[in-house]
């Protein structure tokens, strides 16, 4: 590591061409909403929260939407008046309304995850609630599954306070095999993020401040990848832009958080969605933050690796082509801004693009606010060099609206990833992008745990072409299965590969909390992989 450090550190940085101008054709989306039923379902909503998984076991991807409750009944355009919050039943390609009245909140819902948090198998329901001084005061929910119906177990645990409730991470911070909630609070509600240890049973327990968290953490959005690489999650949080390293006995401690630490354009501006991934494909965890400001941004941190146990991140926003400016309002005075943010490869290239939840206009078509990865290519020497990817960003001038929550998923079950956008301006419909872009190979991977947590979050997953197993230069794409990222968003637990135009490649999987390593070679793309924890720590085949 030493003689890493010593060297130069050479930035490359790949030409950038024009929206839509790229080697290959634009990323191809089609809005589907009204087909599948989800203008109907959801008009007038103010959504603030938005959650997709399978909860019923027929392996289509259901949705959970949270709305804000406490504005004057006329906001709510055509409707009586303030839209609770609803479950929405995927049948096949048409969405409908559940009737489960337990879910039906009144409140301002600003988060929402499936997961499962009893390890029986099914996804259960959480909800954070936005409590403010006064007016609307609801704690947080917590719905088990059962048989695909969710029955309310809210009583007797810290996992159901009132308070700013916002963004909710999913974690297994101490290695129990019971999946732990990170939920954040905001700076005008409290600021005060929490830990929340499962101890079984679905009841929680706060020890925040036993593991080492402040008091004063505000939050808005939450990420708890392993970045300094000891097979534990750590913690980020937005807003507050701190980053907390796990140790080995459980516990946190803040790491320099400087880097992350920008001037706001303005008083109003806040640090609000966050994501990580790979987007340079060098084996490491990038960091994406976007403002809720106006004017709105984004900001790229891209892992410089670790020095003496310490992630080292470098703010390449401008580098990479990402430092525009969002406009305050549109042309029909709607106002704009940024909130929920993913990293995602939508044209299956092989290199994770950005996702901003919002829309923009072009030749008369609706389309999502994609910055595509078109880096070209990266150089052999990983350990020497660094690529700054690059990224083509949309027109920014014909956005037409910004949404608060949107959970990507492959909806329709066809390989390309779509888009769910929970619309927060009443006049404006949500939206349900689906991908029909090209034909490149793609592979999906779906983690179950023995001893580790069920749903296999934290497993980190690498993809090398095939025959270069474990060889850096051999590397597609590098993920770690999560949910709860970006901003009040909930999404399926999958890492979802483009490969390109590579039709076989080897798999490595790394269980969380030292569990073991699994290896496959000669993977067929094109389909999904679901691996099972082994009795065995280490397994190759």
């Amino acid at each position: 590591m030493t003689m890493l450090i010593k060297r130069a550190i050479l930035i490359v940085l790949l030409s950038v061409l024009p929206y839509g101008r790229t080697a290959q054709a634009e990323i191809c989306f089609v809005e589907s909403g009204d087909a599948w039923g989800l203008a109907e379902l959801l008009k007038g909503i103010m959504s603030h929260a938005a959650a997709c998984g399978d909860i019923d076991g027929d392996e289509d991807l259901d949705l959970y939407v949270g709305n804000f409750c406490d504005r004057p009944a006329d906001r709510y355009l055509g409707r009586a008046g303030p839209v609770p919050n609803v479950l929405l039943i995927n049948q096949a390609g048409k969405y409908e309304e559940s009737g489960q009245r337990q879910v039906a909140l009144q409140a301002r819902t600003s988060g929402a995850v499936f997961a499962d948090l009893d390890n029986d198998g099914d996804l259960d329901l959480y909800v954070s609630n936005n409590s403010k001084s006064e007016g609307f005061r609801m704690a947080n929910k917590l719905f088990e599954n059962r048989n695909g119906r969710f029955n309310e177990v809210s009583a007797e645990s810290d996992a159901c306070a009132v308070m700013g409730g916002r963004s909710i991470g999913v974690l297994d911070y101490d290695g129990d095999g019971l999946l732990d909630l990170l939920v954040a609070e905001d700076k005008w509600t409290g600021g005060r993020t929490r830990l929340l240890r499962n101890v079984g049973h679905l009841r929680f327990e706060d020890v925040s401040a036993r593991i080492g968290l402040p008091s004063d953490l505000p939050g808005l959005g939450v990420i708890t990848p392993d970045l300094n690489e000891d097979g534990r999650p750590d913690i980020f949080v937005s807003q507050a832009n701190r980053l907390f390293l796990s140790h080995s006995d459980a516990t946190y401690s803040p790491a320099d958080s400087s880097v992350f630490q920008y001037e706001p354009i303005n008083r109003e501006a806040a640090p609000c969605g966050v994501a990580f991934g790979d987007l340079n494909r060098d084996g490491r965890m990038d960091i994406v933050i976007v403002d809720h400001s106006q004017p709105a941004r984004q900001h790229l941190y891209i892992n410089l690796g670790l020095r003496n146990g310490t992630p080292r991140f470098k703010d390449v926003t401008g580098p990479a082509g990402l430092d525009y400016r969002f406009p305050s309002w549109t042309a029909q005075k709607v106002h704009l801004k940024h909130a929920h943010v993913e990293i995602c490869d939508f044209d299956n290239d092989g290199w994770p693009d950005i996702l901003v939840a919002a829309i923009f206009r072009q030749a008369n078509q609706i389309q999502p606010f994609v910055c595509r990865n078109v880096t070209a290519s990266r150089p052999a020497a990983q350990e020497a060099e660094i690529t700054v990817p690059r990224f083509a960003v949309p027109p920014v001038d014909k956005a037409e609206a910004y949404f608060a929550a949107g959970p990507v998923a492959d909806y329709d079950r066809d390989g390309r990833l779509d888009v769910f956008l929970a619309s927060w301006l009443p006049q404006m419909r949500s939206k349900l992008f689906l991908n029909r872009d090209g034909s490149n190979h793609w592979l999906r991977l779906r983690i179950v745990g023995r001893t580790i947590n069920r749903m296999g979050i934290g497993a980190k997953i690498r993809i090398y072409r095939t025959g270069e197993l474990s060889r850096a230069d051999g590397l597609i794409g590098f993920q770690e299965i999560g949910t709860g990222f970006g901003f009040c968003s909930g999404q399926e637990a999958i890492a979802h590969f483009g490969l390109g135009e590579v039709t076989s490649c080897d798999v490595e999987i790394t269980l969380p909390h030292g569990k073991g390593i699994l290896r496959r070679t000669h993977v067929e793309a094109d389909q999904v992989l679901v691996e099972y924890e082994p009795v065995a720590l280490t397994m190759d085949y």
